[in-house]
């Protein structure tokens, strides 16, 4: 199989990558509320370069969805532990955006709802299995003490024979 990433977009929450003043409420698996304090967001050990250089490496197009040059993006939430361990991986907004037009329109309208669920569910899975491989993370921190924070990841799967 073809590997390929083309682009990694990190949710607001890593936007900025240094401590960040918080007085609003946050809330992670725990359930902890925090009213104010310094939060410093989880990061791939390495940072963003080493984090696109991983998916680059490890990712994987699916063979049959270059059948029909779908191309798409899924986001991916985990949650960092406090010791750096990925968990609580899911797989939501699964889009499909591109796809060879004229070889989809030779298929029925229903068969062509049920290929793009399937392509979805495949970036779903991809994205799940790599993630999953993943060294520890750098865990985000609340006042200097390691803390549980949701992360969003989206992953974009490109056509490698474009």
């Amino acid at each position: 199989m073809k590997r390929i990433i083309l682009s990694i977009t990190l949710a607001a929450l890593t936007m900025g990558g240094a401590a960040q003043k918080t007085d609003s409420t946050h809330v992670n698996n725990d359930s902890v509320k925090v009213t104010s304090g310094n939060l410093s967001n989880p990061e791939f050990k390495g940072g963003q370069k080493a984090l696109k250089k991983f998916l680059s490496k490890n990712l994987e197009y699916p063979e049959v969805a270059a059948n029909y040059s779908v191309e798409g993006s899924v986001i991916m939430t985990f949650v960092v532990g406090e010791d750096g361990s990925l968990s609580d991986i899911s797989a939501h907004d699964c889009k499909i955006e591109r796809f060879n037009t004229t070889k989809f329109s030779q298929e029925t309208e229903s068969r062509q709802k049920e290929l793009k669920k399937q392509f979805a569910l495949l970036f779903a899975k991809e994205g799940a299995r790599v993630i999953r491989k993943m060294p520890k993370w750098t865990p985000g921190t609340l006042n200097g003490k390691a803390v549980r924070i949701k992360f969003d990841l989206r992953i974009s799967f490109i056509d490698p024979n474009k």
